[in-house]
């Protein structure tokens, strides 16, 4: 997968659970294991979740 694609499907698969749950009951565990990455890996496109956050809003 691309580095863009994959920052792209962080910013869906982080909206989809934000809108589910609430951002304070979704961790950045979460939305890396919906994107099919590990948690280290997530932080090599975002710095923080309140980065992924902000990109989308």
């Amino acid at each position: 997968m691309k580095q863009e694609d994959t920052k792209q499907k962080i910013l869906d698969k982080a909206l989809e659970l934000f809108s589910l749950n609430g951002y304070n009951a979704v961790s950045v565990g979460e939305i890396a294991k919906a994107v099919g990455i590990k948690a280290p890996s997530l932080y090599n496109h975002f710095p923080s979740k309140r980065a992924i956050f902000d990109a989308i809003v």
